[in-house]
């Protein structure tokens, strides 16, 4: 008996499309979204073009993890009001969404984007820097968002290229860079364990 297979799902880059953002003051790129029963954002995950100075949208109940992924300078946020502080390419940062956040850019840049609701889940953001043959393990009993920035991953049968997300939950999957580059892994538990 061969033992569950875990449910992937392979999102292309090619499958991502541009929405406003919930207030409507800059696009995104949606890669996952799940919501609860009555219709509330339980997470998602996305990829955000911020083209101007710009107030993120409002996600009360909800914790940030916003990593730059281009910018130079990346861009810098304040928080209700206060000073601006500035963001680093590729190191995730956390806020609350219920802060009043204002970015302010001097190019146009994208960012990695989770978001989730505190009451039901807590999620981590990692950066991995990958070279040729590097081993990428998600365990078991975790939803997984896996982006691939540039590198190429490969688990089973699917291959993971630049631009691509592989997202699921199931037994413990094992994959292998066969392209070096960098790539975001996102997890995400159950607040409850």
């Amino acid at each position: 008996m061969h033992p569950p297979q875990p449910a992937w799902q392979l999102v292309p880059a090619a499958a991502l499309v541009s929405t406003p953002w919930r207030n409507g003051l800059g696009t995104r790129r949606e890669i996952a979204t799940r919501t609860q029963a009555n219709g509330l954002l339980a997470w998602e995950v996305s990829i955000a073009t911020l083209e101007h100075d710009a107030a993120f949208s409002h996600y009360p109940g909800c914790d940030r993890i916003f990593t730059p992924l281009s910018g130079d300078p990346p861009p810098a946020l304040s928080f209700n009001g206060g000073p601006y502080q500035p963001c680093t390419v590729l190191l995730p940062k956390r806020f609350s969404g219920d802060w009043a956040t204002q970015s302010r850019i001097s190019s146009p840049c994208t960012a990695f984007n989770m978001v989730f609701d505190r009451r039901l889940h807590s999620a981590r953001v990692t950066v991995l820097a990958l070279a040729h043959g590097d081993p990428v393990s998600l365990p078991d009993a975790t939803i997984f968002v896996l982006h691939c920035l540039t590198a190429t991953l490969r688990f089973g049968q699917h291959e993971v290229g630049a631009g691509d997300s592989l997202l699921g939950q199931g037994p413990a999957l094992m994959g292998t860079a066969t392209l070096p580059g960098t790539a975001l892994m996102v997890e995400i538990r159950s607040a409850a364990t």
